[in-house]
């Protein structure tokens, strides 16, 4: 119970951290953090209603800062990829998920390590209605199965050059209704159930603390070193779901005398 608390504190804080706008979507390792000490299924609940708590606090704040041009291409192949996600989510086993979560977060990984080349790449790109289905299609699948869809919205609207605060808006309208989504897959699969919504709200204090902590990190401590203990963290934690190998234990296996 204490490693689960502890270990549950520490992706909580990281998803405030990475709300105050400090580190390069380090919320992300939240959910692979937890499945370290619960099913991925328990994970995937626990988080959902502590996200759409953070989507409903920043809504308000960009309800009039949005692009509906994007949400209207966006959101409605992102419905479809939570339904295919949800009808998958009901089908496959632990081990599975354990492997798609890993898989997802290697791809995390990678892509922020090509980032500046993907968005060079990306810098002459204006989307299409038909290009926003497969791009929402993509931010449901992901998010449904792991929380983990935002390096694929920025894909699609970082190219386009809204400026920093219709992009935020946007993204923040985008996730907001995306997770609002979420919620009936999760409930008709009993992802969500009246104790993992008691463990969310226990943790839910947290988050506003971690917001506190990523404003207060801002500017005296390097986002850089950070994020890259995280995402070198992020990795470890993908190849062991993925792949069932800890780089750490082997280690210090092959050191042991």
């Amino acid at each position: 119970m204490i490693s689960f608390y502890f270990t549950a504190a520490l992706a909580v804080l990281l998803t405030g951290i990475d709300k105050a706008g400090f580190g390069g979507g380090v919320g992300i390792v939240a959910t692979p953090l937890l499945i370290l000490v619960v099913p991925p299924q328990e994970a995937l609940g626990i988080m959902l209603p502590i996200l759409c708590f953070c989507d409903w606090f920043a809504v308000y704040l960009y309800r009039k800062t949005f692009d509906a041009k994007n949400l209207y291409y966006l959101i409605p192949g992102a419905v479809l990829g939570i339904t295919l996600a949800g009808f998958f989510l009901g089908k496959i086993p632990e081990n599975r998920l354990k492997f798609w979560i890993g898989m997802i977060s290697i791809a995390f990984v990678g892509y922020q390590m090509g980032k500046p080349w993907i968005l060079k790449e990306l810098n002459t790109y204006r989307p299409r209605s038909w290009q926003g289905w497969i791009f929402g299609s993509a931010i449901g699948v992901t998010s449904t199965l792991a929380h983990a869809a935002g390096p694929v919205a920025v894909m699609f609207l970082l190219p386009q050059n809204l400026g920093r605060q219709l992009f935020v808006g946007t993204t923040v309208i985008l996730f907001t209704v995306v997770n609002a989504v979420k919620l009936i897959p999760y409930f008709y699969l009993n992802l969500i159930d009246l104790h993992r919504i008691s463990t969310s709200l226990t943790l839910l204090p947290l988050v506003p603390l971690g917001t506190y902590l990523g404003a207060w990190m801002n500017g005296r401590i390097n986002d850089r070193i950070f994020n890259g203990v995280i995402y070198t963290f992020l990795f470890l934690l993908g190849l062991k779901m993925s792949a069932g190998i800890d780089p750490i234990s082997a280690l210090l296996s092959f050191l042991k005398p």
